[in-house]
């Protein structure tokens, strides 16, 4: 007990001395932080609980054809974007004196309404989505404390608006970084668990060979799956791996750079804790096959691999991994969210009253729609990433790799690709 006690209290105090390291900044801009601080905020940005918890649960069921997911994370979203994507776009932030993504492209293509549609789809979509993951973080702590789901989402809402609002985008930078480490530290942990269960990585995947298909693994659970699901698969690969391009919040991240040099640090890194993180989880899930040869739900597979493998310490210590993740998506998503709210569409740059304010609308709307049940709700929480990507991916890569400037191609491209995607998904899946 005292343990877990010290664990979770030294966790929160260096959390809030991160937080309190950006309270002299710009709220909006961090100015240039480190490599490390770069790559690890980057990738604990880019993978949240959904993606270790709910895709490593997938990979139960489809096996190691999962792996093409992580490999597209790895090379198509973090090598590619700071390859082609990373400096040009802190080049046009400095030119443009921009101040948040929406800013960017609204003053790069000279579209006063690009800016304040995508501001707007930030604020709502984002906002949504947050719901989801602060929803997350509050079940996940049900799972060790007494006190009631309702109350958590709240205090998970308010934990996080406090944090942007005093740390602002430095703060935020330094207190994900912080959750990265402790991100690849829980893996690494659940990882060595798993192999020392199955015998090794070689006699797992052998034991996967083995096995007979099933109906998502059609060609066994070392291949990729012919059909519909062997499509799933590649569709998600891309559009985890490409909509990430435009997403608001990792296109900040960009703001931060020092010079085109730090990428040669950054990339490296980001890619190797990508690929233990994603690479990881995916790999010991499918493994997971050989553990729990059937289980209720996706959901529950890493969960039962926690309990069922790990010691009361080590568990207390995946449970903050997985929290981890969770606050440094809803940092970001709260931070972008109200920047747009504030500076994009209230037009007040630097305003620390109306940025307190834009703080309690974002903890109110995120942690009202945490409490709604709702097919619309749920959709729009699993969608928004692909949807806001649809919106702002060809003006962002027309503007910092072709330096393509026009008001009315971009603004036509974010409702053409916003319209598309949030129709397909209202009227393909109902």
């Amino acid at each position: 007990m005292l343990a877990n006690i010290l664990l979770w209290g030294g966790y929160f105090l260096l959390f809030s001395y991160l937080v309190a390291k950006g309270r002299r900044h710009d709220v909006a801009l961090s100015g240039a932080v480190g490599f490390g601080v770069q790559a690890f905020a980057y990738v604990a940005t880019y993978i949240s609980a959904v993606a270790l918890v709910g895709f490593g649960g997938l990979a139960h069921s489809y096996g190691l054809q999962m792996l093409l997911i992580a490999a597209g994370n790895v090379w198509l979203g973090t090598w590619a974007v700071y390859r082609f994507l990373a400096w040009p776009t802190r080049r046009w932030q400095r030119t443009l004196e921009a101040r948040t993504p929406a800013q960017l492209l609204a003053v790069g293509h000279g579209s006063p309404l690009l800016g304040k549609g995508l501001a707007l789809i930030f604020v709502i979509f984002l906002g949504v989505y947050a719901s989801a993951v602060i929803k997350g973080a509050a079940l996940l702590l049900g799972e060790i404390t007494p006190l009631p789901l309702s109350l958590l989402i709240w205090l998970v809402a308010a934990l996080v608006g406090i944090a942007v609002f005093v740390g602002g985008l430095r703060g935020v930078l330094y207190t994900e970084a912080m959750q990265g480490m402790v991100m690849l530290m829980g893996i690494l942990m659940l990882a060595g668990a798993v192999l020392i269960k199955v015998g090794g990585p070689l006699a797992g995947i052998r034991g996967l060979a083995r096995l007979a298909p099933t109906i998502q693994a059609n060609h066994g659970f070392t291949a990729l799956s012919g059909g519909d699901q062997g499509l799933f698969i590649l569709s998600l690969t891309v559009v985890t791996s490409v909509a990430v391009w435009a997403q608001p919040q990792m296109i900040q991240r960009h703001f931060a750079l020092a010079s085109p040099k730090q990428l040669t640090r950054i990339t490296p890194l980001a890619m190797l804790i990508l690929t233990v993180l994603v690479g990881g989880a995916y790999f010991i899930a499918a493994l997971s096959r050989l553990v729990l040869p059937e289980v209720s739900s996706p959901d529950a597979v890493m969960p039962m691999l926690v309990r069922m493998l790990l010691p009361e310490f080590a568990l207390q210590l995946f449970v903050l991994a997985i929290v981890s993740a969770s606050l440094s998506t809803a940092t970001a998503i709260y931070h972008i969210a109200v920047s747009a709210l504030t500076e994009d569409i209230c037009k007040s740059r630097g305003n620390r009253l109306v940025w307190f304010v834009g703080i309690v609308v974002c903890v109110f709307i995120s942690g009202c729609c945490a409490h709604l049940k709702g097919q619309l709700v749920a959709l729009l929480c699993a969608t928004s990433w692909s949807i806001v990507g649809s919106a702002a991916l060809v003006p962002y890569v027309a503007l910092v790799c072709f330096n393509r400037r026009n008001a009315v191609a971009a603004t036509s491209s974010a409702a053409c690709g916003f319209t598309v995607c949030l129709g397909w998904y209202l009227f393909a899946y109902g």
